[in-house]
């Protein structure tokens, strides 16, 4: 792909004065574009996520899938879901499609992104144990989840943690129920809770993942 590396450069400095973009999401947007600069411009970059913590030195996943979905939202870039365990693949929506200095700063967007942001939250529960099997009056009503019935979440609280941990979010609820089974954990909410268990989770081997591949990089 022909790509003017400048006039993508400054259109996206000259975009960012009229738009708002999280100071993570514009250092992933600016490292990620060097990188398929160095990569000579392919169509789709497929790069693990990481690498992507490694350029912009993030060591939580969950902050970089953030940034990088901010950058999705703003119609700045477009994600095809790896298959079988394969990294994602990333396209630039570029801000000049004739790839000059004009002055059009909207990015244009083509007729076929592969645009995938992620799964869409699931109406089953899996196998975890519901014990109230009558549906909430409300989204906001909160439901017994887990083997032991420890846990208390909305609708809409599942709903999030099917969409941010779709691989993951059913493993977590057992871990939390358990843990107020046996260890008599108390939290006056159980949604904050999970959160915070899978952000120091995630911290935990971030870190250990993150030092390794700086120490192959350097």
């Amino acid at each position: 792909m022909k790509v003017n590396f400048v006039s993508e450069i400054t259109a996206f400095y000259r975009w960012l004065k009229s738009s708002h973009l999280s100071n993570n999401a514009q250092l992933l947007w600016f490292h990620l574009f060097c990188y398929w600069n160095e990569a000579g411009f392919p169509d789709w970059l497929q790069v693990d996520t990481l690498r992507m913590m490694g350029m912009v030195q993030m060591k939580s996943k969950n902050t970089l899938i953030r940034a990088r979905d901010e950058l999705v939202s703003a119609g700045l870039l477009s994600v095809a879901k790896g298959k079988h365990k394969a990294p994602n693949k990333y396209q630039f929506i570029l801000f000049d499609s004739a790839n000059g200095c004009g002055s059009n700063f909207e990015p244009q967007t083509g007729s076929k992104t592969g645009t995938q942001t992620g799964c869409e939250p699931g109406s089953q529960t899996g196998h975890l144990y519901k014990l109230n099997q009558t549906k909430p009056n409300s989204r906001k009503e909160k439901a017994v989840y887990g083997e032991f019935g420890n846990v208390l979440l909305t609708a809409d609280e599942v709903a999030k943690l099917q969409t941010e941990f779709p691989d993951s979010w059913e493993e977590w609820i057992k871990r939390l129920d358990r843990g107020k089974e046996v260890k008599g954990y108390r939290y006056s909410n159980d949604y904050a809770a999970l959160l915070n268990w899978i952000d120091n989770d995630e911290r935990e081997k971030s870190e250990q993942a993150f030092q390794e591949l700086m120490a192959e990089q350097y």
